[in-house]
């Protein structure tokens, strides 16, 4: 059996390229083939004038004109920024090349739908492949795939708690024609199912569905630090957020280790922690995570694998609550799950009111136990229509 896959991996973002791996893994463990497909389009002439893609262009146009004001002194970050970038690069590339297997390059949306035809399934997921953005295009929405071959949505993210009006439409005729539609977060559900009146299942991110045991057999355990450390892995962050984790570190003992972040660098990202991680790939990132007493992050994925690894954390919101373009529902979503909404540090929040109690992982552990067993079943019966 020959399953197609269309996943966001190409790029340095760890948690995207570890979901990947664990689709991948996972439904290798489930008996079936996989081919990861690495789809380049070409035409681009045709491109759909979207409202979205319209505001894209403006926020081009803003940052441009922002760069150009700025001085001397940032100018040096920017140079780390870049630096850092290039060796993110470098080391995402070995993971994909490395690890994520039967990668098929089809360039043009005739060789891909002719493609397409030769597969007994094809599997989209997760991350946020249906955001507002994606759902005119042909490839994540599974349109270049013919209506006799099993199409299947694994938790796939909307990343935003509605759509915009423009592209309702769209995304109606497109998920009309997806077999089993399966979603991360219960706003999708909701979304997906008022749009076509479609069974919708919320499901784990891939990479709950690998327990900590799998990752250790398929990723290596490292030391990368010694002694005990706080980790902060934040993808924006503001610089309350890092102060309030030097503080955290402080009162605590501890040292903090900082990821240096691959979206821009400014003075205090530089300066706020002992010791500032930069060019590590997903490994090392995985590693750094199983080593640290305590690991505060904006990022689902940083949160994911803390909870994997049974780690104290705390997260915090990438955007400010209310934001058009906020995405927070993904954080509120998860921590719903495992029931711990304390472990959110809102802005105005302090370190004397921090959750210190220990994270009960025995409890979380029962639960993420039974979400599993549920996110593998639904992908067991999705895969046997695969014919």
């Amino acid at each position: 059996m020959r399953i197609g896959l269309v996943l966001a991996y190409k790029g340095v973002n760890y948690g995207m390229l570890l979901q990947a791996f664990a689709t991948q893994e996972v439904i290798h463990m489930l008996g079936y083939d996989t081919e990861i497909i690495d789809y380049m389009r070409t035409d681009f002439k045709h491109i759909r004038k979207t409202p979205y893609l319209l505001w894209h262009l403006i926020e081009e146009f803003g940052r441009k004109r922002k760069l150009k004001t700025r001085n001397a002194n940032q100018l040096q970050y920017d140079e780390i920024h870049k630096k850092n970038l290039s060796e993110r690069k470098a080391v995402s590339n070995v993971f994909i090349k490395e690890k994520l297997q039967n990668q098929k390059k089809i360039s043009g949306i005739i060789d891909l739908e002719n493609y397409a035809k030769g597969l007994n399934g094809v599997l989209v997921g997760s991350d946020q492949l249906w955001a507002p953005d994606a759902v005119f295009g042909n490839f994540a929405t599974l349109r270049f795939v013919p209506d006799y071959i099993n199409k299947i949505s694994y938790a796939t993210s909307l990343g935003v708690a509605e759509y915009p009006f423009y592209c309702k439409s769209s995304a109606a005729n497109f998920l009309k024609r997806i077999n089993h539609i399966s979603v991360r977060e219960e706003q999708g559900k909701k979304i997906i199912e008022e749009l076509c009146d479609s069974s919708v299942q919320v499901v784990l991110d891939p990479t709950y569905l690998l327990t900590k045991e799998e990752w250790n057999r398929l990723i290596p355990e490292e030391r990368i630090i010694d002694g005990k450390y706080v980790l902060c892995y934040f993808l924006g962050g503001t610089e309350k957020h890092k102060q309030l984790a030097r503080d955290y570190a402080d009162k605590h003992g501890l040292k903090l280790i900082a990821i240096l972040s691959t979206e821009s660098v400014s003075a205090i990202d530089t300066s706020y922690a002992d010791l500032v991680i930069t060019g590590y790939g997903p490994e090392k990132f995985l590693n750094l995570i199983r080593g640290a007493a305590c690991v505060m992050t904006d990022s689902f994925h940083g949160l994911a694998f803390s909870v994997i690894n049974n780690k104290q954390f705390y997260v915090f919101y990438r955007t400010k609550v209310g934001s058009k373009n906020s995405r927070n529902s993904r954080i509120d979503n998860i921590l719903d799950t495992w029931n711990l909404q304390s472990r959110l540090i809102l802005d105005d929040d302090s370190i004397d009111n921090l959750d210190n109690n220990p994270i009960d992982y025995n409890r979380v552990n029962k639960i993420l136990e039974i979400k599993r067993a549920d996110s593998l079943e639904y992908l067991k019966t999705a895969l046997k229509d695969c014919k």
